[in-house]
């Protein structure tokens, strides 16, 4: 197999004459049966320019090349005057002894050496005393293995020649290692048994193909084939591995950054049992912010519950304390992992909650396409080279271990003091205690293996970047509340608004119709109660508390019912007068239509009409329907006259002695 070159040129000359791109590799040579000069021992007529299975293709260098070479020039040198006589001078004898006393050799032997020379220079001098054959493989595998392939061929023709056969395994060796052998040994095992399988499934005898599996596996010829092919079984495998020990890293470097510039979040678990408050074992978390440009360390202790993972609210709560108290400030970007604890929509939109609410003081964007210093960065996932707080973490470790409960990272098997006994857990407060004095004496130890600082401790870093005029930010924790919150759309109700089940209040919501933007912070502010801010747009109209609730009989709840009653009639008032009082809208009733001028446009269009005169046939028509309308219009009153008589006479008939006398009597 052709070795990798080690350094590339910016471009290498191709065989066709075009350049390869510098860094840009060919694949692996095939390394094919019978390279130079072997086919005489396949015994199966092939060409002299086949390629070796397993073998280095040209002839490279070897050791002693620079001393060939450079007796060569001595030969070269000490030839030059008898290369300069022709065949046919007569001090050319004496010559040839002269430089033969010189060079220790017969005067018969110069002669040849300037044959030489004359022919080939000074390559041909270098070359002499080397085989032929050199750089060539007397086997294609293995000697066993070659008189099992001839025998096989010869019983078998089907099987083609021993260069075909030889393909053949280099492929299924090949194939082994990028399936996931683990050594050559085993890549062999399965490799042969392929090639015995598919041998007997082509027709080959049994016996002739069960040979190949007692041959002792070729281990060189194996290993050279795996030099190139077992990464990429490694790859299938085992992803891990790869990253460790193949895939090339690239080198960055954090010198031109100041403090908080780049903050990098992680969580890591902290290797030491504690006691919570019941007596039982638990190992605590560490939310912890690591500093770039000074590799400070903020961290913060979270104790979790039983089977309760570390949550969003704390991670946020982190945040606001390390933004409020870490020295170096607010971060200006943030560089966070893939954890579910940071795939939280606040995480990253908080940056432009804080611009809005600051005046764009503080301007960080999520598109991918803003500046580098504008963007919230997500590390690879599974990929720890790229987040520098990894490291930290590593180097925290030798810290961490100084404790005696400290039981390492792999908790199956704990370090203890004892055999057969556990760890004594220590109180919460005891370990927080000793954990802040451990990074205090970690701040201000020297760091000399960190290529950004200089062999400065972050202590000192820091200390560099103030004296040279850098300052932190920092910004209100109410700001960081409503930043890293969680935002609703709620439609207000009777001065209420409902959020997660939760029903808020505020005397200032009894006035406002329509929907608000209702903020429930992650981070507590120090209230007895969780509030909401309630938002219109950047500004904050106020904060309201959870809706309280009063038993049926209780008289508080009938003074809060007055109060509120109050307030709302002070709140109507205070709206009165900010308005100036109602609009008198009857007074104003017309005045649009008088102003805009309806009456005379009505006028106008008046004064403008046309006449339009009817055709006789019209006029006749019109006659027509004139006439019939005063007719229908004479027959509906004779019949109402006739209709008024026949009722008369019908009361008149029906009429008792007493109505006729009344009636008579004009009453």
């Amino acid at each position: 197999m052709a070795p990798a070159t080690p350094n590339v040129a910016p471009s290498l000359p191709a065989p066709g004459g075009e350049s390869i791109p510098a860094g840009f590799l060919p694949s692996p040579v095939e390394p094919s049966p019978a390279a130079t000069g072997a086919g005489g021992l396949t015994g199966g007529g092939r060409d002299a320019d086949a390629i070796l299975i397993g073998q280095l293709v040209g002839v490279l260098p070897r050791d002693d090349a620079q001393e060939r070479m450079e007796k060569a020039l001595l030969i070269m040198a000490a030839l030059k005057p008898l290369l300069a006589m022709s065949e046919r001078d007569r001090g050319r004898r004496a010559m040839a002894e002269e430089i033969a006393r010189n060079l220790g050799c017969s005067w018969q032997h110069v002669y040849r050496l300037a044959e030489k020379a004359k022919t080939g220079g000074v390559m041909a001098l270098a070359r002499m005393g080397e085989r032929r054959d050199r750089g060539q493989a007397r086997v294609l595998i293995s000697g066993r293995w070659m008189d099992w392939a001839a025998r096989l061929c010869a019983a078998w023709p089907q099987a083609g020649d021993v260069p075909a056969l030889a393909d053949k395994t280099r492929q299924l060796v090949r194939a082994a290692w990028v399936g996931g052998a683990p050594g050559a040994f085993q890549c062999w095992l399965k490799a042969s048994a392929a090639l015995a399988k598919d041998l007997i499934d082509a027709g080959c005898p049994e016996p002739l193909a069960v040979e190949l599996l007692s041959i002792t596996c070729p281990r060189k010829w194996v290993e050279a084939e795996g030099k190139h092919f077992r990464v990429a079984g490694r790859a299938l495998r085992d992803g891990k591995g790869v990253y460790d020990h193949n895939i090339t890293p690239v080198r960055r470097t954090a010198a031109n950054l100041k403090p908080g510039d780049l903050v990098c979040g992680d969580i890591t678990p902290l290797d030491i049992p504690v006691l919570r408050d019941d007596g039982s074992v638990a190992y605590a978390r560490l939310v912890s912010w690591h500093d770039v440009a000074t590799n400070w360390l903020w961290v913060d202790v979270v104790l979790l519950e039983k089977g309760q993972g570390i949550r969003r609210d704390d991670v946020a709560a982190s945040f606001a304390r390390m933004a409020e108290e870490a020295p170096f400030g607010m971060p200006r970007r943030l560089y966070l992992d893939n954890g579910s604890e940071y795939r939280w929509d606040e995480m990253l939109v908080a940056c432009k909650h804080l611009a809005d609410m600051t005046g764009q003081q503080f301007v960080a964007d999520e598109s991918a396409t803003a500046p580098a210093s504008r963007q919230v960065v997500r590390s690879i996932p599974f990929h720890p080279r790229g987040k520098r707080i990894e490291g930290v973490f590593g180097r925290l470790t030798h810290w961490l271990s100084w404790w005696f409960g400290y039981v390492g990272g792999n908790r199956m098997t704990k370090k203890v003091a004892t055999l057969g006994k556990g760890v004594d857990p220590a109180p919460l407060a005891e370990v927080k205690r000793w954990l802040n004095e451990t990074l205090a004496d970690y701040h201000v130890t020297p760091q000399p293996r960190a290529e950004h600082m200089g062999g400065m401790s972050p202590q000192q870093k820091l200390l560099s970047f103030r004296e040279a005029g850098w300052a932190p930010w920092r910004i209100d924790r109410l700001a960081l509340a409503l930043a890293f919150a969680d935002r609703y759309e709620r439609k207000v109700t009777r001065g209420t608004v409902s959020v997660n089940g939760v029903t808020y209040y505020a005397d200032f919501l009894m006035h406002i119709h329509g929907t608000v933007t209702v903020a429930v912070p992650r981070i507590l502010l120090g209230a007895p109660v969780p509030l909401a801010y309630v938002l219109d747009g950047p500004r904050i109209l106020g904060w309201a508390a959870p809706e309280h609730t009063y038993h049926l009989l209780d008289q508080a709840g009938a003074k809060e019912a007055a109060r509120r009653k109050k307030v709302f009639r002070v709140m109507t008032g205070e709206r009165l007068a900010q308005a100036g009082g109602p609009l008198d809208e009857a007074a104003l009733a017309g005045t649009r239509a008088l102003l805009l001028g309806l009456e005379a446009t009505l006028a106008e269009v008046e004064s403008a009409k046309q006449e339009i005169t009817l055709s006789e046939e019209g006029q006749a028509l019109l006659a027509g329907y004139m006439a019939a309308q005063e007719k229908a219009i004479a027959d509906l009153n004779r019949k109402y006259e006739l209709s008024l008589t026949a009722d008369k006479l019908n009361r008149w008939a029906d009429e008792d002695e007493d109505t006729k006398q009344a009636r008579a009597m004009g009453l």
